[in-house]
């Protein structure tokens, strides 16, 4: 068996919280989002591709934002990482 790494753990915390979101709240998230399409379609759509590129790993690692925001993150706390 391979041991959860620190991500593993992350996603079953995120799916979780979603869960327990949708079940106790009284606007779920995807009317959430369906305002924000009405209001910002382009930018809400924007979004959502960016984010469906960057874990479906189709974008080079100098054009995708999370993976900016990584690197940034990482040099911050003072290692040296390469882009």
């Amino acid at each position: 068996m391979v041991a959860m790494k620190t991500a593993d753990r992350a996603w079953l915390a995120l799916g979780a919280s979603v869960l327990t979101y949708e079940l106790l709240a009284d606007d779920l998230l995807s009317y959430g989002c369906d305002r924000y399409l009405e209001a910002r379609p382009w930018l809400t759509r924007s979004i959502i591709v960016i984010t469906a590129a960057h874990l479906c790993n189709w974008l080079p690692p100098q054009l995708d934002p999370f993976s900016g925001f990584g690197v940034l993150v990482l040099r911050m706390k003072g290692r040296n990482v390469a882009r």
